[in-house]
């Protein structure tokens, strides 16, 4: 799956620039907590970010420290170091591997740190357990994994009528459009294959109520070209599955909008497994 319908490096970067904001994107309260953590390790810690969140790599860019990017797309990597610090598609602290996050035992290092910022999301839920399997196996024992992900939305929400929707919305009920926006996609979040994004939204609702929303969001232009998608587990679910590879050391919760409720960042340390992982 393409992350983007746009093909075009600086065209991607263009498009992306639009969703400052929105849930696809890190919010300051995130940033700010992420810069903690790795302020908190020395410039020898060897770090992984799982594709090229240019929010994440600014971080590293003002500290200096070296970052292994890794991610199926190069031209998507390249693009969001557009919007990074450096505003150069690969900075000189910055190391691209082009690996498949599900297939990482081709790697034969190991980091002390890893990075996902929706990246497992980006996974069917079937996966999950492979993408949380290949992080462990990339760990040292003691690593620790940064892993933001989107969970399953508050149930009244998933059972709005778009009506009643629209009428929150202009009643003041819902305070922005960054909230309008991801409930207009947990509308549509799927009870099947807990996946909800912007394309799945855009084809269930349709252009026609979408503009019932401007000026205040145009749906359809802002996230047109974004072909992101995202695997939604009830947290109870996720947290069941991450039990068996690593200990929870805390749960951050950016705190911007309302959506945040469903966005909780996990601290995971590697934990020794006795059995052999398949």
């Amino acid at each position: 799956m393409k992350y983007m319908f746009a093909h075009n490096e600086e065209k991607i970067a263009q498009e992306w620039k639009k969703y400052q904001g929105y849930t696809i994107r890190p919010l300051p309260s995130t940033l700010a907590y992420y810069g903690e953590i790795i302020a908190g390790h020395c410039s020898q810690t060897q770090f992984m970010l799982y594709g090229g969140t240019p929010e994440i790599r600014s971080i590293f860019q003002k500290v200096r420290y070296k970052l292994t990017l890794v991610d199926r797309s190069k031209a998507m990597v390249r693009a969001m170091g557009l919007l990074t610090e450096a505003q150069t598609p690969i900075a000189s602290n910055e190391r691209f591997l082009q690996r498949d996050w599900l297939k990482l035992d081709s790697l034969a290092e190991e980091f002390d740190v890893l990075i996902g910022d929706d990246a497992i999301n980006m996974v069917s839920w079937p996966q999950f357990e492979l993408f949380l399997q290949q992080a462990w196996r990339r760990l040292r024992l003691g690593g620790l994994f940064l892993c933001h992900l989107l969970v399953k939305p508050r149930e009244d929400f998933i059972r709005k009528k778009l009506p009643e929707l629209e009428d929150e919305f202009r009643r003041g009920s819902i305070k922005s459009s960054y909230d309008l926006a991801s409930r207009l996609n947990f509308l549509c979040w799927d009870e099947k294959s807990y996946a909800m994004g912007w394309q799945q939204t855009i084809k269930r609702l349709g252009k026609e109520k979408l503009a019932r929303f401007k000026p205040e969001l145009d749906f359809v232009e802002t996230f047109g070209l974004c072909n992101s998608q995202f695997s939604c587990p009830p947290s109870q679910l996720f947290e069941q599955l991450l039990e068996r590879y690593f200990t929870v050391r805390e749960v951050f919760f950016p705190h911007e909008h309302e959506y945040c409720l469903f966005e909780p960042l996990y601290i995971l340390e590697k934990r020794m497994i006795q059995e052999k992982v398949r």
